[in-house]
């Protein structure tokens, strides 16, 4: 993650799905602000088999991208996942109950990538009606 050059170490940029290929305090000051990388779920069958997979970390700034980004993947997990026997219905309905809650915030996780050390728990950003 981090490469030496004779002027001390410099870091390499990351690339997050929604911001390009951004340098670690770019993301650091982003999340500081209060976005959030997030992954979602979609599933895909073909007959009796179905494989299950999560997109790459996407950087959002309001709870609404998270929605809708999680509204795009489900609308492909009911298009493609129930069809295979008999954990196509599963891993859709598990798709899309992860997706419509916003996705699986992994901002901690890339925080600790970030910074080399254990992951912490981060507060949940505040949304409407709660």
């Amino acid at each position: 993650m981090l490469q030496t050059s004779g002027h001390g170490p410099v870091a390499d940029p990351i690339s997050v799905h929604g911001a390009g290929r951004l340098h670690p305090d770019t993301i650091r000051r982003l999340i500081r602000e209060g976005h959030r990388c997030v992954r979602f779920e979609y599933c895909i069958s073909v007959v009796a088999v179905t494989f299950r997979f999560r997109t790459a970390v996407c950087l959002t700034g309001s709870w609404q991208a998270r929605y809708l980004y999680g509204l795009a993947y489900s609308l492909l997990a009911l298009a493609f996942g129930p069809w295979g026997v008999p954990w196509g219905p599963i891993l859709t309905v598990r798709a899309v109950w992860e997706n419509l809650r916003g996705g699986e915030d992994v901002t901690a996780q890339l925080l600790s990538r970030l910074e080399g050390g254990e992951p912490r728990r981060l507060p949940e950003p505040a949304r409407p009606g709660r």
